[in-house]
């Protein structure tokens, strides 16, 4: 994914959860449709989806799928926190709207 400017976040995320659904929808976003094979014998998924969902108690809710590629070395590293793992799905920006306040 094209580089994360900090202050393209928007200020009025105050919690992990809005950081999240902002997150998940921007790398939807910048992947624009990728797909991956996740199951054997199964249908392509998209790289990242962001739903919303009524579930059982009947509540609305956001379900975030992802499939992240990653890097195993760094993923086992002694030294780098756990996300640092994580590879781009894409080299492409996300729309502009997820750049902005």
């Amino acid at each position: 994914m094209a580089a994360l400017t900090l202050s393209n976040i928007p200020s009025h995320i105050n919690s992990f959860e809005r950081l999240l659904v902002f997150a998940a929808q921007a790398v939807q976003s910048a992947a624009n449709g990728a797909t991956v094979s996740a199951v054997p014998g199964q249908g392509a998924q998209p790289e990242c989806q962001v739903q919303i969902a009524v579930i059982a108690d009947n509540t609305d809710r956001f379900v975030i799928s992802a499939f992240i590629p990653l890097d195993r070395n760094a993923l086992n590293s002694s030294t780098e926190k756990t996300w640092m793992a994580a590879n781009d799905v894409t080299q492409s920006a996300p729309n502009a709207v997820f750049g902005s306040n």
